[in-house]
This record gives structure tokens, sequence and C-alpha cells, in this order.
């Protein structure tokens, strides 16, 4: 399954019901995106995991275009999740946002205080969202019970692991828990005297963030609640301490890059990364030697914490666009091009039935690999949703980048941006409420 002109056809699409606009029946709804005319949007959109997806996107973007009559997108690729924050922030200043924009799921509460994004409940409630949707996956867009996107680019982070290296120190299974975990890294990391050859393990750096909270739910705790952060509870204290034992013990560095850290996976230079699921068809296809996929190890649970993006509407904008952005972000999200973005990325398709689709089950059957992260999911929850997230963000890599670095001991760090992250957040919320 490829998106190309032969496989993603008007035919097929108009088969399945998805290339049709959306109808509303119910007043004071979005209406079919008029034919007669040409609505230009934009879609503003990062990449967040390795591999072209950049192209993959873009390739969907034009089969849309050459597809429905009466709507033009334009493809505006952002870069990083972080810039594409910026810069819609910015265009909402100017009074020019883009008509749907792809940020990470944490930026809801950011867009919401801005009085930014379409309410989609109603268009959700008379199509098939809440019936067909993943609900994990859905919740990452709702807040006071309302849905302000649809979910897309779906992920976990999951172990990944070098099957080669593995065989080569006689270790037959993926590590199962914290413990396992550290003896697996030690036995993997080699050294020609001073000389490093391998690591054992890597944690693909720019989002130590996201993996620390997946560290935190799977020593039992959620490290937040809607209107402040907990990161000095002595589970997560526990979990960052855990991470500096294994730079202590040698096994694992104490920094690096998103990508370098993929790079260094596929180059045979660590043996196990944690890394996007959305990396995972490039780093399958990319590395000369197969790669297997586990659950992140656990302490007391399984846990993960739900990264990527809906795409989100523009509510600031005529009812024309709006109209044709529903149709644009109903078609992205339908069964077939989900079935079809997950297996081109690693990226977990978004509905129930793309998994039941005879390609998906066929791709499965192929690469197992692949449901690793679906059935991680059912451990994960929404990623670090609260007022003033980005700032939340920052505050918190510092903290666990001084930890790892050895500057600052963990309890301390961790205390130290918990205060000032929830002053942060009350200073927020009080400058919302006016």
């Amino acid at each position: 399954m490829k998106f190309s002109k032969s496989s993603l056809t008007r035919r097929r699409l108009l088969a399945s019901g998805m290339a049709a606009p959306f109808v509303s029946a119910i007043p004071g709804l979005l209406t079919p995106a008029r034919a007669s005319e040409t609505t230009k949007i934009q879609f503003m959109y990062p990449v967040g995991a390795s591999g072209d997806i950049n192209t993959i996107i873009s390739g969907m973007i034009t089969e849309f275009n050459e597809t429905h009559d009466g709507v033009e997108v334009e493809a505006i690729y952002s870069g990083s999740y972080d810039n594409t924050e910026q810069k819609v922030i910015t265009s909402l200043g100017v009074g020019e946002p883009p008509s749907l924009w792809l940020p990470i799921n944490s930026a809801l509460q950011t867009f919401l205080g801005l009085d930014a994004i379409e309410d989609l409940t109603e268009q959700a409630k008379s199509d098939d969202i809440y019936d067909d949707f993943i609900s994990g996956f859905i919740d990452t867009t709702v807040s006071e019970d309302r849905l302000y996107g649809l979910s897309f680019q779906a992920s976990t982070p999951v172990l990944y692991y070098n099957k080669d290296a593995f065989a080569e120190r006689g270790i037959e299974n993926a590590p199962v828990t914290w413990d396992d975990l550290l003896e697996t890294a030690k036995a993997l990391t080699i050294r020609d005297g001073d000389a490093l050859k391998r690591w054992g393990l890597i944690i693909g750096g720019g989002w130590h963030d996201w993996m620390f909270e997946a560290y935190c739910r799977q020593n039992g705790l959620v490290p937040w609640e809607k209107d402040k952060v907990l990161w000095d509870r002595p589970e997560a204290v526990e979990a960052l301490n855990f991470w500096k034992t294994m730079v202590d013990a040698g096994c694992m560095p104490k920094a690096s890059t998103w990508q370098g850290a993929a790079n260094d996976f596929m180059a045979g230079t660590t043996a196990m990364l944690y890394h996007s699921t959305g990396s995972l068809t490039n780093l399958r296809k990319s590395s000369p030697f197969e790669v297997g996929v586990a659950f992140m190890p656990k302490k007391k649970t399984f846990g993960a914490a739900q990264g990527g993006g809906p795409i989100m509407i523009a509510k600031k904008q005529s009812d024309a666009k709006k109209e044709a952005a529903w149709t644009f972000a109903r078609w992205m999200t339908n069964t077939q091009n989900q079935a079809a973005w997950g297996e081109a990325t690693g990226y977990l398709a978004v509905r129930k039935s793309s998994w039941e689709q005879p390609e998906m089950q066929a791709y499965l059957k192929e690469v197992p690999q692949a449901k690793v992260a679906l059935d991680q999911a059912a451990y994960s929850g929404a990623f670090l949703q609260v007022p003033a997230y980005s700032r939340a963000r920052d505050v918190l890599k510092s903290a666990i980048d001084r930890t790892l670095e050895g500057e600052v001991a963990a309890e301390a760090a961790l205390t130290d941006a918990t205060a000032e992250v929830n002053r942060e957040i009350t200073r927020v919320l009080r400058r919302q409420k006016g």
C-alpha cells in the first residue's frame, strides 16, 4: 500500500465514501465545500520522526487536490513541532493563521487559551469519528468534553533493538523490566580500552521530557494534572535516578539528538534505541540488520505517553475555509488513508477500521513489529496537557539534562522545575480568567 495515483484513486475513495465533503444535517454546522468555487487553504505541518515523512505528506496533499474539486490545499512544511507552534502563534497575532495545522497534542491548552481552534464536537458526532477513532487517541484532543482536532499523527515511544547484536551476546528476548533494561544495556555495550565501539542504549535526544513522562507512567505516576505538574513526586524522582544510573553505568550516553540517535542505531553504534513508532519504517528499511520492536520496559506497570498530533482547524477564518478545512482533515484521517499512512511511516492508524483493512492485515503479517505500539497504547495516555506546556517542556528538559550531566541531584532538579512551572501555570490561568 503506497500513496500514489495508482493506489489512492478517486474511484477507490468514492467507493469508500471518503472523497465527498462532509454534509451537515444539523443547523449551524459546516456545510459542503462549494464545488463551483475554489477555496484555497493552507495546511502547516512538522515532521517529528526519522525518514522522509515530508514527502509522504506532500504526496497525500497532492492526491487530495487532484481528487477534490473546489478545494486547493497549500502545504507549508514548518520543520519541528516547536517551530510549527511558534509560526502558528505568530500568524494568529497578525490575524492570518493557516486554515489547519498539525501541532503536538500537548499544545491543545495553549491554542484553547488563545481562542484559536474550532470546536469540532458536533461535526464529529454526526459523522463516525467517535465510533471509529480509537478512544485513547481521541482523548488527546478533548477538553471539557469538547473535541478540538482529529487525531492524525499518533505515536508512542517504543524500544527498538538490533537482533544481530542480541544474538551476538546470546540475548534471546527484549528487556521487560527496568532491571532487565540495565543489565541488557550493560551486556550490549562494547569498549576497546577507552574507546567506545557500541552503546547498549540511546534515548532519542530533544524529547527527553516525553521519554521521562513514559518512565513516570511506568512507575505508576501520571506526572501532571490539568492545572499543575507533579515532577517532584517520589515516583518521578525514582524514574530520573534510574535514568542517571544507566548513564553512570556507562551503557548509555548523557545526551544525543533526535535524528542522531536514529542514525547511530542504523549504523550499529547503539544496540537499543528509544524512539517514536513513527520512525519504524525508516529504521526497519534502512538498517542492515533485523530490527526488533518491544514495549518500553516497566517498573510497576507498562506505560507510555502519546505523542504526535492532531489536525486542528482555525476558528477565526471564513465559513468557506472552515468547510474546506474539515473536508481535508476528514480525508486525511479516513480509513484507507490512515491504513496507508501507518504502513508508510510506522505512525499508528487512528481508526479501528484501518486496522481491519485487508492491506493492513497483510502488512501486519509481514511486519508484526508494527502492532507493538498499538498494543502498548493500551498503557498510554496524553502527553503533558497543561497550560504553558511549551515553557514546562523547556524547564523539564533542562532539569533532566543537568541531572544526567551530574550538575544537580534528581530530587533538587525536579523540585525546582516543579515549583517554577507551577508558578507559570498559575500565572497563565490567572491571566486567562482576566
